[in-house]
């Protein structure tokens, strides 16, 4: 069938020939030659999506009338084509020119280098006819005109006009609200400068013109289709902004929208982009248009609806030019641009619903500050007028605020004074380890109230003082609310603090620390005068009976009657004092000095005829005295006393109710000052932190160990760097009461290094902690122990106390309270040294402990005596009937390794498993 030809006269300064061209859908390698004899041609074409393997071809004569123009622009309205392919062949049907073009092909090689496909064509040829062959893997929609060379420029000037106006238009609203977002840092303006951009972006693109600046027209769909995606994203991040309070999933629902459509730019099909997106449009608009309806918020009811008036123009704007295009009606520049202008409106909308959100927010934001200002004010009223004092402080006392009350009570002119001097909140206490004991409190009550306690002032003075606090938890970070009042007054009665600084409260004499002042004072004048100075130490024998018997009530009525005996023989000669219980201290001077013996003998005699009488019942007591006497080599208090104490020491080992005077060569005083020696290398130790922590690993001989296991042991390194083993060193700890301190120190270094090695702690799945039994008797320990599994933050479950049977026997109430405190928050426990006492058995129905660990004086001839073995075995079949785990000890050998695993017990220790190493150069077992 033979085209219509299409006349272009003077008139027609622009002609749309969609409807004259005869169209022909070929395969895609037929060439002009072979279609042009083709007699099946539709004189009309309903644009769908070709086959991959097909071309369209579409032919058209056309006949100019109008000998003036000498030129003429066939114009193809589709920047997406991936090819444009346009004949021109004159009435002979000779190839007057070819131009090959498209988005898949260079851009320079176009005839023009512009955004849509433009053919020259040369009206002197009076007819020609034009061929095209168009493919793409979309819907081919476009339209084609032909216009004048006048008529084209004029039409393209408004285009680019407007466009231009739109465009600045979106780069300005984009610059304004990025820029504000830079000062005021809202995100909803960082975001719809973000969604401006990209509409600014993706409107170019679809122009063409991004295309036509950069050149590169081989992506242009891809770049819209991410574009698009870029765009839904960033406006549901403006959406929820303004709608508030929307669901976490209903967020990213929408969110994986945008990311989908994203996906899809990279997709090389433009039919399943299109699809694609319009699905995920309609998805989002629904979406919102629900969420708007249930989430919103009184306050906001102007931005939430100019904000939906504005999505709805996009939305409308959009769907109206994918229903035409879906209805394969080609879209002028005219009308898209009309349609873009409604788009633009919407954005317009949008943006004021932001102005307006932004109001509201500024508004709540000033309520709140406003409410926030007045509360603030009434708490700083209150903190400031309080009688108490109060402080602010972290979990590790650096104190953060203080009130004026709070200076008072300390002896601080004002805040900035003591919060500048005072370093840490244990400067509070007399006790540092006070303040530990009360957190240890708070973290297992929640808080403490009225917690008495003595304190320290600015100049040194001690008071009492009662202190409440509870920790809060504020931004991530924990502090602790304190408050402190003054009840010394309460606490001394009408003694005055400057009586009871100096004297002791019960029988009214000298205490000790008025007594170690002036020995002190003492002291410097015998090396400074090369005076005489002697000091009696004084313990009274058979007190322990009265206070056992009649009770503290008697004991302290006969202290305060024997005290007021022992000062009327001292009187003026010298200072009495009571240095602790039962023990007094004698400060002899000068003259009074070289008869100290014959004044020794007199209290000795006092002390003997005294009778003490109570409810018809008397008492009669002895008394032991150490006297020493200053020598050059002697420099401090604590040395003469501590050499009072050793001579006392050995007057009550020789028989009681005598006199002995200290000397250098007594091999007894030489065996007590060892110990005592003892005694201060420990607490050298203790305060230096010269002890060293060391390991000694478990062998499981029932089933796998899947992490670490071990016992933490302990070791003291001397001056000289030695390394000191615990049985030099313990048994005199143990005598003189320092193993309490010494668990402390273990507990406190074995869980700080456990918080500074996590990947350790990961790993650990049961570390044993021996504790004496003067720490189970300790009721401090038991808070200072809790106190320190909070701080380091230490599971419960991967720590086992061990403790001794013989000590658990002798303190079983004080055992049962320790291992049922800590049981219930998921600790283990151990008896030690399990066989070596007299009633074993009967006592392990008492104590709830998780393992025994047999003592390895069993242990270690299993192999070949017989008695030991049956012993080992009866232990572990014991234990296993009451759900206990069995540990051998001392297991040196594999052979006895093997025989014990037969036997059933579950661990080993020992140096057939592995010797005890430093925990700081610790290596996992094999």
């Amino acid at each position: 069938m033979a085209a219509e030809q299409v006349v272009i006269s003077k008139q027609n300064s622009q002609v749309n020939l969609l409807p004259q061209i005869d169209w022909l859908v070929t395969e895609k390698s037929r060439q002009l030659s072979d279609i042009q004899n083709l007699q099946n041609w539709q004189h009309s074409y309903i644009p769908n999506k070709i086959n991959a393997d097909e071309s369209l071809w579409g032919k058209i004569d056309i006949a100019f009338e109008d000998p003036d123009e000498k030129q003429y622009f066939l114009t193809v309205d589709n920047p997406y084509l991936n090819y444009v392919d346009v004949f021109l062949l004159d009435k002979k049907e000779r190839i007057l020119g070819s131009y090959l073009m498209g988005s898949n092909r260079d851009y320079p090689k176009r005839p023009f280098r512009h955004r849509l496909f433009i053919t020259p064509i040369n009206g002197e040829q009076q007819a020609v006819t034009v061929f095209l062959r168009i493919k793409d893997d979309g819907p081919l929609v476009f339209s084609i005109d032909i216009d004048k060379q006048s008529s084209l420029v004029e039409r393209e000037q408004l285009l680019l006009a407007i466009i231009g106006f739109i465009s600045g238009g979106l780069a300005l609203l984009a610059c304004y609200f990025f820029i504000t977002y830079i000062f005021m840092r809202s995100p909803v303006r960082f975001w719809f400068a973000l969604s401006n951009a990209a509409f600014l972006l993706l409107f170019l693109n679809t122009k063409g013109v991004l295309s036509q600046i950069i050149g590169i027209t081989s992506y242009i769909s891809n770049l819209s289709f991410a574009l698009f995606g870029l765009l839904l994203l960033t406006s549901s991040k403006v959406t929820f902004a303004i709608l508030e309070g929307v669901p976490t999933i209903w967020r990213y629902s929408l969110y994986c929208f945008g990311f989908i459509t994203l996906g899809m730019a990279f997709s090389a099909d433009s039919g399943q982009q299109i699809t694609f997106s319009i699905l995920m449009a309609i998805f989002s608009t629904s979406l919102v248009s629900l969420l708007a309806f249930f989430y919103h918020k009184p306050d906001k009811k102007i931005a939430n609806l100019v904000c939906l008036v504005g999505l709805a123009c996009i939305a409308l704007s959009g769907f109206g030019q994918v229903t035409l295009f879906l209805a394969s009606i080609p879209l002028t520049q005219n009308v898209s641009l009309l349609f873009t202008v409604f788009v633009v409106l919407g954005i317009m909308l949008i943006a004021l619903a932001i102005e307006a959100h932004e109001r509201v927010i500024t508004y709540r934001h000033s309520l709140q500050q406003q409410l926030a200002i007045t509360d603030l004010q009434h708490f700083y009223e209150l903190f400031r007028n309080s009688a108490e004092g109060l402080y602010t402080s972290t979990l590790d006392g650096q104190l953060i605020s203080v009130n004026p009350a709070m200076c008072n009570l300390f002896g601080y002119s004002d805040e900035e004074e003591m919060l500048r001097e005072v370093e840490n909140a244990s400067q509070f206490y007399a006790n540092p380890q006070d303040r530990a004991i009360m957190l240890g409190e708070i973290h297992r009550g929640d808080k403490v109230i009225g917690r008495e306690t003595k304190g320290v002032r600015k100049d040194g003075s001690e008071f009492w003082f009662a202190i409440s606090g509870q920790i809060k938890q504020e931004q991530d970070k924990q502090y602790l609310f304190g408050s402190i009042s003054d009840v010394t007054e309460r606490k001394q009665s009408n003694i005055s603090l400057e009586y009871l600084a100096s004297h002791d409260s019960l029988t009214g004499v000298y205490n000790r620390r008025e007594f170690e002042r002036r020995l002190q004072r003492g002291l410097v004048n015998a090396q400074d005068q090369n005076s005489d100075l002697t000091v009696l130490y004084l313990d009274l024998d058979q007190f322990k009976v009265v206070n056992d018997t009649c009770g503290h009530k008697a004991g302290d009525l006969l202290i305060k009657q024997l005290s007021e005996k022992l000062d009327a023989v001292v009187m003026d000669k010298g200072t009495l004092a009571r240095l602790g219980g039962d023990e007094f201290g004698v400060l002899l001077e000068g003259d009074n000095a070289q008869m100290a013996y014959l004044l020794a003998n007199k209290l000795l005699t006092a002390v003997q005829e005294f009778r003490f009488v109570w409810e018809n019942r008397i008492f009669t007591l002895g008394i032991s005295i150490g006297q020493v006497p200053w020598q050059p080599n002697i420099n401090s208090p604590e040395q003469l006393l501590s050499m009072a104490d050793a001579a006392c020491y050995l007057a009550k080992e020789c028989g009681r109710n005598q006199i002995h005077t200290y000397s250098a060569e007594d091999t007894h005083m030489q065996r007590y000052e060892s110990e005592m020696s003892w005694v201060t290398h420990i607490n050298h130790a203790l305060q230096n932190d010269s002890f060293e922590l060391y390991y000694q690993h478990y062998q499981s001989l029932s089933h796998k160990a899947d992490g670490h296991h071990y016992e933490i042991l302990l070791r003291m390194r001397d001056q000289q760097g030695n390394i000191i083993a615990p049985g030099a060193f313990l048994p005199s700890a143990e005598r003189y009461n320092l193993t309490a301190q010494i668990d402390r120190w273990v507990v406190e270094n074995y869980f700080s290094w456990l918080e500074n090695n996590p990947q350790h702690s990961e790993k650990l799945e049961r570390v044993s902690i021996n504790l004496s039994g003067h720490s189970l008797a300790d009721k401090e320990l038991k808070l200072f122990v809790l106190n320190a599994f909070e701080k380091h933050k230490i599971p419960y479950r991967k720590v086992c106390f061990e403790i001794t049977e013989s000590m658990a026997i002798l303190k079983m109430d004080e055992t049962l309270e320790f291992i049922n405190t800590f049981h219930k928050l998921g600790c283990l426990f151990a008896l030690d040294d399990f066989g070596s006492g007299f009633s074993s058995y009967s006592y392990l129905k008492n104590l709830p402990v998780d393992q025994v660990k047999i003592d390895g004086s069993f242990v270690k001839d299993i192999l070949v005596d017989p008695v030991d073995m049956a012993m080992v075995n009866s232990i572990k079949d014991v234990a296993k009937a009451m759900g206990m785990e069995t540990v051998a000890e001392f297991v040196e050998s594999t052979e006895i390794m093997v025989e014990l695993g037969k036997m059933g017990v579950d661990f080993a220790q020992g140096y057939g498993v592995a010797k005890p190493q430093s925990l700081t150069q610790f290596t996992a077992h094999r």
